[in-house]
């Protein structure tokens, strides 16, 4: 059984590579996800929690990104280092639109997940946008 972290972080790296495969990621999904997890297989319904939760994601980025745009002051969304992008992108779903995970527990995450997968000090970046989104 995978812990919430696990799934957090395959959520993570399922929008990272969405940047990189925008046409096909749709069509890919399934195959992405399996590789990520190759060495330890996710249960069916753990799958299905994944695959639910992109699909609440994905026409939210629009407005995800306008937010994580007006908090990042001076930073375009295309200046944003990808792997602090698709972190930022999850965790402003899980605080503003996810009833089920608390503010803190969202951001606490996803710094966490910024110093795994992020650039040196990209966990400062995602705190300090993320602690500007979550005032309002």
């Amino acid at each position: 059984m995978a812990t919430r972290h696990e799934i957090r972080t395959c959520e993570f790296l399922l929008l990272y590579q969405m940047d990189f495969y925008n046409d096909e990621y749709d069509e890919q999904q399934d195959i992405f996800l399996d590789e990520l997890v190759k060495e330890d297989p996710l249960e069916d319904d753990e799958k299905e929690k994944i695959a639910a939760t992109m699909e609440k994601i994905i026409p939210l980025l629009p407005m995800i990104d306008e937010k994580i745009s007006e908090a990042s002051k001076g930073w375009k969304l295309n200046r944003i280092a990808k792997a602090e992008l698709a972190i930022l992108r999850l965790a402003v779903y899980e605080a503003l639109y996810d009833d089920d995970i608390p503010v803190p527990v969202a951001i606490n995450e996803a710094v966490e997940l910024a110093k795994d997968y992020g650039q040196d000090e990209g966990y400062s970046f995602v705190n300090g946008v993320l602690s500007t989104i979550c005032k309002d």
